[in-house]
């Protein structure tokens, strides 16, 4: 029984980890990749912002906005990410899998705004932003 004990413990403790080294990466992509791309693209239009921990995308429908927001209920540095709406929906705090989905989604999206705003092609980056 306590052999059992040891390895469910082992097992979860490594689980723990791995949630936490995702987490962490999370946090990089966010603060190195997404954040300053999402500051180059707004830049260039006016259908991005990116201020403070907040990055939004201006669409035809409405405004979608990704938050990092630090959760000081934890003694470690880890991060909360909440989807927010132009109509006053607050979605979050998002699971593992949601976060890094959405701002896998948000980074895509403004890479391809940044790689067709070289060209004058109006319609076809809203069109893009409105894809989100």
């Amino acid at each position: 029984m306590k052999k059992l004990f040891l390895l469910a413990f082992v097992l979860c403790a490594g689980f723990s980890g791995q949630a936490q080294v995702t987490w962490q990466e999370m946090s990089r992509i966010y603060d190195e990749e997404l954040y300053p791309l999402a500051k180059d693209v707004a830049e260039m239009t006016d259908k991005v912002i990116a201020n403070g921990n907040v990055v939004s995308i201006i669409k035809d429908t409405g405004t979608t906005s990704i938050q990092k927001k630090k959760d000081n209920s934890v003694p470690v540095d880890y991060y909360d990410y909440f989807l927010l709406t132009s109509a006053g929906r607050k979605i979050g705090p998002l699971e593992a899998m949601q976060a890094h989905k959405v701002v896998h989604k948000f980074l895509d999206v403004l890479k391809r705004v940044k790689e067709n705003a070289s060209i004058d092609n109006t319609k076809e980056i809203e069109s893009i932003l409105n894809s989100l």
